[in-house]
């Protein structure tokens, strides 16, 4: 009889998590990524966030409408932070994220001589507290 109620449910599978910081981003940055294509409300998504010293990061998920949804948080020290994203208590495809997060103000230049026109320059680039990633270095005149 009229009316039916037909109950679906979403396969964590068809969901897409996107957004650049998944895989790097900065100490004390507000940071986010979304979900999409998402049939259900915030109450079944579940972010956690664990740092490199075991502490979980706060995220806070937000309702954009459409099947959208924003995860935003703010890691507080450097190094490899996993991101576990959960729908309905199943993990989402490629759970949990790598995000490397990174302290540029850790980078310090040391033994740094005068140097002489012509004559090469050594110095030392300490960047072991500066968490993970590449390093460029620039010389101006």
């Amino acid at each position: 009889g009229a009316p039916f109620t037909a109950k679906i449910h979403t396969d964590p599978n068809h969901i897409v998590v996107s957004g650049q910081c998944l895989a790097a981003t900065a100490v004390g940055k507000p940071s986010f990524f979304t979900l999409s294509n998402v049939s259900g409300n915030i109450e079944d998504i579940e972010v956690a966030i664990d740092s490199p010293s075991g502490e979980e990061v706060s995220a806070q998920v937000q309702d954009l409408g459409s099947g959208t949804f924003k995860a935003e948080f703010c890691p507080k020290i450097a190094g490899e932070h996993q991101i576990y994203i959960s729908f309905r208590e199943e993990q989402v495809p490629g759970s949990p994220f790598a995000c490397k997060v990174y302290n540029v103000t850790a980078i310090k230049v040391r033994e740094c001589v005068k140097g002489i026109v012509g004559k090469p320059v050594t110095f030392l680039v300490e960047t072991s507290h500066a968490g993970p990633g590449n390093l460029e270095v620039t010389v101006n005149n």
